[in-house]
């Protein structure tokens, strides 16, 4: 056991992977030597919530405050820059082993009940390394209280073209719309993704191009994929996520690219976008894949 609890080494054809069980986080990913996503050492507290699983809901909460069937809840406020409880409660948690094998590993927690959130939610996440294809991961979440609850998920990957300041690489991204942000960094209106100067759906270079921003997926059914671009790597996230958060990472030296595939929006509790209502029982995956090609 250390700082991020135990680690658990993958390998499959040209991938290996690092995932550590403090809030069930990527710790690494290679492609054939070269980093693809932003790796942080196993045995220390990484920055920026590296890798780390986002639940019962992804970024911000305005204030803490929600209400939900007619009950007003306060939680704990977690980010005092804009007052906000953010990404949920399990990213810090200690997650337990339930499956293991050379190329997979199943891990398992519970969203206990707190004052701010009196549910209970069983979580399984399932990280799989695909030959020629890279590390599959899916979330589940199920209900297994008494009562219907609140819900949202994501996940916190860098993408990386193995540490190169992502100001030198390309990006493209099909997401064509995307929200503006009040002050407290949470979704105002919805708008065309290049009148903020977001349209990467034609690949560009990202250049000085700062983004902390939640994109919208025109079809919650199609499989949408952001592509990070050096001149040696292509490094891709597929993901059917109805949102995608993309930030890129002044935390981190912008030497990689959070893309967060998101079920809901942040304040989704009081926005209601991409809301879900898990009733008793009911469950809800949230599934993507990171890879790469050598150029």
């Amino acid at each position: 056991m250390h700082l991020s609890g135990k680690t658990i080494n993958l390998m499959a054809g040209d991938y290996t992977a690092t995932i550590v069980t403090v809030g069930g986080a990527i710790a690494g990913v290679k492609y054939r030597g070269h980093d693809i996503t932003m790796p942080f050492n196993p045995e220390s507290v990484p920055v920026a919530h590296q890798g780390k699983i986002l639940a019962p809901w992804p970024n911000r909460i305005t204030d803490g405050k929600y209400t939900f069937a007619g009950h007003n809840y306060q939680l704990g406020l977690t980010d005092v820059k804009t007052m906000s409880a953010s990404h949920g409660l399990v990213a810090w948690k200690e997650w337990t082993i339930t499956k293991m094998r050379g190329y997979s590993v199943e891990l398992e927690t519970y969203v206990t009940p707190t004052e701010g959130y009196p549910f209970l939610i069983k979580m399984t996440a399932r990280y799989e390394l695909i030959a020629g294809m890279g590390l599959k991961v899916d979330i589940t979440a199920v209900n297994t209280g008494t009562t219907a609850a609140p819900y949202g998920v994501g996940m916190h990957p860098y993408l990386s073209c193995d540490g190169e300041v992502i100001d030198n690489c390309e990006l493209k991204c099909p997401l064509t719309q995307v929200y503006t942000l009040t002050d407290r960094m949470v979704p105002d209106e919805l708008v065309p993704a290049e009148q903020l100067g977001f349209d990467f759906s034609t690949q560009r270079k990202i250049g000085s191009t700062k983004i902390d921003h939640c994109f919208v997926s025109p079809d919650k059914t199609h499989i949408n994929t952001i592509m990070l671009e050096n001149q040696h790597l292509q490094v891709y996230l597929k993901s059917n996520a109805p949102y995608i958060q993309l930030f890129t990472a002044e935390k981190l030296g912008r030497r990689c690219l959070a893309v967060e595939p998101m079920s809901c929006t942040a304040n989704a509790f009081n926005n209601g976008n991409g809301l879900i209502i898990l009733e008793e029982q009911q469950y809800y995956t949230l599934s993507f894949v990171i890879g790469a090609l050598e150029k």
